[in-house]
């Protein structure tokens, strides 16, 4: 029995030098096999490039910007699917439309197209007036859906709505009066002093509501009040086609400027002011330290980091105690 199975043993565990030679070469292209995947990015040379196409972009972009179920209860002033939050338009487009006066509510397409609008903006806008809806003050406009921030401070100052009467914020109730001049534009009766405005009064200019009048607050604060009517264009997010619009309705009273003591003020201070960089506010310290109290404000220009542009335009906040 034992030499049964020895004989077996034997017979299927004995190979010759071929079977050999077989088994080692399966064992070799097991093993490549098996590295194959990690070797693949070495033994294949990328050619691959990526191709953009300008078509399959914009129809992508317009799939991701389409809104869902849009033209259902557009008749519904109180509606979501109308009034969405703005998105931020970005300054670097270009305008492409023309301005001009113009009543939201009898606007036709061709005008809109006029005004710049794209035609998506315009369907919105067109679906929502034939659903019944209305626009009772310019400030509706702005919560169409598709209008971009940037692009509702250009047409508010044109708004006219017809037979409108006195509107007002949703925020304390301001009226904005207009008045008819015999080319039937809207012109707000309103003149004011910006560095004693609150935002009641400044809300009162066209094209200026809650966020743009607080911004303006805010900068006059931080600047200690305006020298000049122009400063107030240097507001965050204000356009300035809308700046070009209420200038004429600005006043300015200087003698209200708050102004900082060189000598005395802190390197904190001094950097706080908006015109004021960490490095001009530094030349001014270190300058005090080494040569004592500044006698006269044009002393400032024997610092290296001001100049005469920068000097003209800090030097009415400052003084000398």
């Amino acid at each position: 029995m034992q030499l049964t199975q020895r004989k077996w043993v034997k017979e299927y565990f004995t190979f010759s030098q071929k079977e050999r030679r077989a088994v080692i070469i399966l064992a070799i292209c097991a093993t490549l096999f098996a590295l194959l995947p990690t070797m693949f990015p070495f033994l294949v040379k990328n050619d691959l490039q990526l191709v953009n196409n300008p078509e399959v972009e914009k129809e992508l972009a317009q799939l991701k910007t389409i809104p869902g179920n849009t033209d259902q209860n557009l008749g519904d002033e109180s509606s979501d699917q109308l009034f969405q939050p703005k998105t931020n338009f970005s300054k670097t487009q270009e305008w492409k439309g023309s301005l001009f006066y113009f009543d939201p509510n009898t606007a036709s397409e061709n005008e809109w197209q006029k005004l710049g609008l794209r035609d998506k903006t315009i369907k919105t806008i067109l679906n929502y007036r034939s659903k019944g809806g209305k626009f009772r003050r310019a400030e509706d406009l702005g919560k169409i859906y598709g209008l971009h921030e940037e692009e509702l401070q250009r047409l508010l100052p044109y708004v006219k709505i017809a037979g409108a009467g006195p509107s007002f914020d949703n925020d304390d109730h301001a009226a904005v009066i207009t008045y008819p001049t015999k080319n039937s534009f809207s012109k707000t009766a309103v003149v004011i002093d910006i560095n004693s405005a609150d935002t009641t009064e400044l809300k009162r200019l066209n094209g200026i509501g809650s966020k743009l009048s607080q911004r303006i607050i805010n900068f006059r604060s931080k600047l200690g009040g305006f020298v000049s009517v122009e400063q107030v264009a240097e507001t965050y997010g204000l356009p300035d086609s809308t700046f070009q619009k209420i200038k004429e309705q600005l006043r300015v009273n200087p003698s209200t400027i708050k102004k900082i003591d060189i000598n005395s003020a802190s390197l904190d201070e001094l950097k706080a002011h908006p015109y004021i960089r960490f490095a001009i506010a530094n030349a001014i310290i270190q300058y005090r330290n080494e040569h004592g109290r500044f006698q006269t404000i044009s002393e400032l220009q024997k610092l290296g980091a001001i100049d005469e542009v920068v000097f003209r335009k800090i030097s009415p906040y400052l003084t000398v105690e």
